[in-house]
């Protein structure tokens, strides 16, 4: 294997794909020209603030009729040969990266590198093994592609701007609390005694005024289970109860309290599983900006193997289709602005709905839920790897 000075990509769809192979130790070239459509352009400038950032200059070439062919042949044609004479004395001046493409110009490029007797590869999105053309055997020179791919670089590649998260959010590489741990493997493995009085204790850590307080009603004293569950979190000092008053201490605490356990269990388990797994990168409570400006929190993103992961975390009992069917729509919807390949799944401290399973398999989303969660490593296992 050896690097190429230009990389000429297609700009269209799986944007990701453009970027890997240039990332690739011993494969990195000094410019990538990207082949872009009219409607496109913007795709082709988010990838070109990736390259960028990696030092990687670019240059743009912009199809104005897709249905052209003449004209996009000569464009293409054009820039080979200018490549060709800037490059005089490069051993290896330019490669054709032939993925991202529509059908027809990834056609009509192929062609015409064949006829200049340059080189074309395929980045197999299954597998991320970058494969030479022609395909004629299994001899054809191949490799597997590093996991460099992060998740900003991901995001960007698909317009999405990665925001600051809450000052009081965890980092990806802090270590999590004794405390909170210890809160995570108890709600976790007694799931059937803390499953009803959680959605009492959400409740009073949603509503807390601005110190962070609330008052309990002098009924749920008389609720065994919800005692037995703030006395959990009281004793491990994350809440304080005087008399009445139940005290979250600030928002990050709060925060912890009202769900945000479930995503730190979740966060754990996959940290376990960064070298098994090959995780390249991991985030908890990312804010989000897409391309339509409404803003979102990724609870849980990962990207292995180049490919990108998203997992919605939900503590609260869905009482109706609705609700639930909601919480999966808006995963689809964040899944659908990236990558065809990317995949997603919803955590679920209570069981869910027929209606729910039905809809999740409509959108191709996985579902971990209740005791399931209990075996959750190897089911993640499972699905990264499927």
């Amino acid at each position: 294997m050896h690097p190429f000075k230009t990389h000429v990509c297609l700009v269209c769809k799986n944007e990701e794909l453009n970027i890997t192979p240039a990332l690739h130790s011993g494969f990195k070239p000094d410019e990538v020209l990207l082949i872009h459509t009219s409607w496109h352009k913007e795709k082709a400038l988010n990838l070109s603030l990736i390259f960028n950032r990696h030092h990687i200059k670019t240059s743009f070439l912009e199809v104005t009729d897709k249905h052209d062919i003449a004209k996009i042949s000569q464009l293409i044609n054009q820039s080979i040969i200018q490549v060709l004479n800037d490059s005089v004395d490069v051993q290896h001046p330019l490669v054709l990266n032939v993925t991202g493409g529509s059908q027809l110009l990834s056609l009509i490029a192929s062609e015409l590198f064949f006829e200049h007797k340059l080189p074309v590869f395929y980045v197999s999105k299954e597998t991320d093994i970058l494969h030479f053309l022609p395909l004629r055997n299994e001899q054809s020179y191949q490799f597997h592609l590093d996991d460099r791919l992060k998740i900003d670089d991901y995001l960007l590649a698909y317009g999405i701007k990665a925001k600051n998260g809450g000052v009081d959010k965890i980092k990806p590489e802090v270590e999590i609390s004794a405390a909170h741990k210890k809160i995570c493997n108890e709600l976790i493995q007694n799931i059937d005694e803390y499953k009803k009085p959680l959605g009492k204790f959400n409740y009073y850590a949603a509503r807390t005024d601005k110190s962070y307080q609330v008052t309990i009603n002098p009924g749920d004293f008389k609720d065994v289970n919800f005692i037995s569950l703030v006395m959990l979190f009281v004793n491990l000092h994350l809440i304080e109860l005087r008399g009445k008053t139940l005290n979250f201490i600030n928002e990050k605490q709060r925060f912890f309290c009202n769900g945000g356990w479930l995503e730190e269990f979740v966060f754990l388990q996959l940290r376990e599983l960064k070298q098994e797994l090959l995780i390249q990168d991991i985030t908890i409570g990312l804010e989000i900006e897409l391309p339509c400006g409404s803003r979102n929190e990724l609870d849980i993103a990962f990207m292995a193997n180049n490919r990108f992961y998203l997992i919605e975390c939900k503590t609260k009992k869905y009482s109706g289709q609705s609700t639930g069917n909601n919480t999966l729509y808006k995963l689809d919807t964040l899944k659908n602005y990236g990558s065809t390949n990317s995949k997603a799944m919803l955590i679920s401290y209570h069981p869910l709905t027929n209606s729910n399973r039905r809809r999740a398999s409509d959108y191709q989303l996985n579902i971990v839920s209740a005791h399931q969660i209990k075996q959750l490593k190897k089911l993640i296992i499972q699905w990264v790897q499927e």
